[in-house]
């Protein structure tokens, strides 16, 4: 082997050992593998129109708490999820972001963004 060759392979193996050695980004969220339910739920993107719809999974707390993980509908091309939590009659995102709430009698619109979810009381309750 050549000197250039050997250069050429050893620099391939250091590249390759970098590109395992990287942490996993955003592409490697696929949310909670074990969850109490899950479904689809009126969404969209923009204005709220609920004209689409979202994946969603949900792990109930005790108390009556929930973490819910909905497929982004402003994120094309990678697996991304929106996670609200419901914690003492109260939404909060996982990635800080402010969330605007309303309810109508069962039904939670919940807006983040340009993103908007419109889901029943019982996807938090169970019931």
């Amino acid at each position: 082997m050549t000197g250039t060759k050997r250069a050429a392979l050893a620099v391939a193996i250091l590249l390759g050992a970098v590109a395992c050695a990287q942490q996993p980004g955003p592409a490697a969220d696929l949310g909670p593998m074990e969850y109490d339910a899950s479904g689809t739920m009126p969404c969209s993107a923009g204005e709220p129109t609920f004209d689409q719809a979202c994946g969603w999974r949900v792990l109930r707390k005790a108390g009556g708490g929930a973490e819910i993980w909905i497929s982004n509908i402003a994120v094309g091309g990678r697996p991304a999820y929106r996670v609200l939590t419901f914690s003492d009659g109260e939404f909060t995102d996982r990635d800080g972001d402010p969330v605007q709430v309303s309810k109508d009698a069962d039904m939670w619109s919940i807006s983040v963004g340009r993103e908007h979810y419109k889901f029943a009381d019982a996807l938090i309750t169970g019931g």
